[in-house]
């Protein structure tokens, strides 16, 4: 599933620099998911996100505009393993779980 994901892309209207790109970005999206979680998105703000991660405010700006547009891109990687494990739920055969959730697997010899 983690290897499925890696291949996916969200659209880049979200984000201004893809946070996948830099082990910067990738903490900022994994300590907002936990941050969000333990104080409430109302309550979540770049400031206290930045001094959890070690950076300052502006940092995290360069990589989204709004705490909004993190938000959408946190729920958007959810909505895709959601919508790949309900896809996959009834096939048993990891062969087949590929060949249904990657486009043109099925062209090629597994």
């Amino acid at each position: 599933m983690r290897n499925l994901l890696s291949n996916l892309k969200i659209p880049s209207g979200i984000y201004i620099k893809d946070p996948e790109t830099s082990e910067l970005g990738k903490r900022i999206i994994e300590n907002s998911i936990v941050l969000i979680e333990e104080i409430g998105f109302e309550n979540f703000n770049f400031k206290k996100l930045g001094s959890i991660i070690g950076s300052n405010e502006s940092s995290i700006y360069r990589y989204f505009e709004s705490k909004h547009k993190l938000l959408v891109y946190s729920w958007y990687w959810g909505w895709i393993q959601y919508s790949l494990v309900i896809e996959t739920y009834s096939i048993s055969s990891p062969k087949e779980k590929l060949i249904n959730t990657q486009p043109n697997c099925n062209q090629r010899k597994l």
